[in-house]
């Protein structure tokens, strides 16, 4: 990314943003409550992440049973390898509650 220094300059905004949506807890990628949330790059934007203050932000939908802890351990554990050494906050902004319970498939956790 040109004009930024330091570990921030290695981070794939895309690859973070992929990796964060294929979590199984999560329903799909926050833009915030006033969509400011994104990266913004020459002729177009990645929402839901955003590089301020050396550290990663990553804005997310939970799946409805999702427990926020594991599902923010899960996100960091997905982007850690795009995201080099920049500390990663994961932002739970909301969660996808389904319409119906009745035949709504919901996040279910693995069960020992």
């Amino acid at each position: 990314m040109a004009g930024r220094a330091g570990p921030e300059a290695a981070v794939d905004v895309d690859a973070v943003s992929e990796r964060a949506l294929r979590c199984r807890s999560v329903a799909r990628i926050s833009t915030g409550p006033f969509g400011e949330v994104a990266t913004y790059l020459p002729g177009r934007r990645v929402p839901g992440v955003r590089l301020r203050d050396g550290r990663l932000e990553i804005h997310v939908v939970a799946c409805w049973g999702a427990e926020v802890a594991e599902l923010a351990a899960e996100v960091r554990k997905a982007v850690r390898t795009v995201a080099g050494e920049v500390p990663i906050d994961v932002h739970v902004d909301d969660i996808d509650v389904p319409d119906d319970a009745d035949g709504a498939q919901i996040y279910l956790p693995d069960t020992e």
